[in-house]
């Protein structure tokens, strides 16, 4: 019989989660008007979301090892520690350039490790056949956090300058200190013991199985479109539109809405329907949604096809762990999460700057058409590796 996370410590975990994901997002989004203040082209703001794509991806290799090694609480902890340090000593020194980029690659790092930790805890103390809604919960969390995100970095950089967004990041990071140190009394999973098979064996084998292949292409595109639209096409789209940066954030923070919708209710679905049916709606939803987002003017027509884009996205998200962790055995769980998480860092690595070089070079009309045929393409990608993964079984 497994351990079940007490009722207490699952909320303030949760808590956590939110406190750590709206001051990273809520930075993040003023990142790009920062740089572009100080002068820097369209096509180049998104260098910080880069860097932050390339801390995280860094971490999700680093982390998916060490959870074979650590308690996931240790994890956490660690991760909220270096990020509330980091925060502080960029808003210190942040007229520095390379000390502004090298703070965003660290936060990059302490989010993916975070959320890394977290879903390890949720699923490997849910029944089998549960999984699907703890893993739907737990991304809700971090969800909500996202969706904050954003309406605080609107309010802060309108209210208070861009020059406060390291601060946005500090004062959330020290809340969810608090609830972290507050759950220390909860004994989470121990480490597996990973016996004599190397972790880049157990790597190589999981990478190939087509359909955990088709997970980590999913969330990438997942990631690549989300960070793209959300924080560099759409804020720049709707400031062309006449809106300001507080109305901005908020229309952000309400797609992300969406976007926490669509874990949750992805998360009970692939409980009902299966996964892989669960991941390959998101990802053709989205494909729509750019070719309508492109006819909007107003604040409903810009908003609508936005949000349907980011509830696309909360599915494959959800289902694209979800089967990431069912088709890995109890010891390789920190290295496929390592590796579905390498996906999302990939995509949030590329996105901002993929995106960046579409809208200055095609346009936003043509710039949003791309992303759609992008997403159309990989979407048929993953029904390819799900056709052979079917076949093979």
């Amino acid at each position: 019989m497994r351990a079940r996370i007490g009722l207490s410590s699952n909320l303030l975990y949760s808590l956590a989660a939110v406190c750590m994901a709206s001051g990273a997002i809520g930075a993040s989004m003023l990142a790009p008007f920062y740089m572009n203040a100080k002068g820097f082209p369209v096509s180049v703001v998104g260098v910080p979301l880069v860097v932050n794509g390339i801390g995280a991806l860094c971490s999700d290799v680093v982390s998916g090892t060490l959870a074979s090694y650590f308690r996931s609480s240790f994890l956490l902890l660690a991760s909220v520690l270096i990020a509330l340090v980091t925060s502080l000593l960029g808003f210190a020194f942040q007229e520095s350039l390379a000390v502004f980029l090298v703070a965003f690659t660290i936060l990059g790092l302490t989010e993916a490790m975070f959320s890394l930790a977290i879903r390890r805890i949720v699923f490997v103390q849910s029944e089998p056949n549960q999984q699907g809604k703890a893993q739907g919960q737990v991304a809700a969390a971090l969800g909500l956090g996202f969706a904050l995100g954003p309406t605080l970095g609107g309010f802060v950089g309108e209210w208070w300058g861009l020059d406060k967004l390291f601060l946005l990041v500090a004062v959330p990071q020290s809340v969810g200190l608090i609830f972290i140190l507050m759950a220390q009394g909860h004994r989470t999973e121990k480490p597996v013991e990973r016996g004599s098979v190397p972790l880049w064996r157990v790597g190589k084998g999981l990478l190939a199985q087509p359909g955990f292949l088709g997970a980590c292409l999913a969330i990438f595109q997942s990631f690549l479109c989300l960070i793209g639209v959300t924080r560099i096409a759409f804020p720049f789209l709707a400031v062309r539109r006449g809106l300001t940066l507080d109305v901005i954030g908020t229309m952000v923070s309400i797609s992300r809405l969406t976007d926490t919708a669509g874990r949750l209710g992805g998360g009970r679905l692939c409980d009902r329907v299966g996964t892989r049916t669960v991941i390959l709606l998101g990802v053709f939803v989205t494909v729509p949604a750019f070719v309508l987002q492109i006819f909007g003017h107003g604040y409903l027509a810009l908003l609508l096809p936005l949000c349907l884009m980011t509830a696309g996205f909360g599915l494959s998200n959800v289902g694209s762990t979800t089967l990431a962790l069912q088709l890995s055995d109890d010891a390789s769980k920190g290295v496929a999460l390592g590796l579905i998480r390498g996906g999302t860092s990939i995509g949030r690595m590329f996105g901002p700057l993929l995106t960046g070089f579409l809208v200055a070079d095609l346009g936003f009309h043509w710039g949003f058409v791309a992303l759609g045929l992008i997403s159309f393409v990989i979407g048929g990608g993953v029904a390819g590796l799900f056709r052979r993964q079917r076949e093979a079984a």
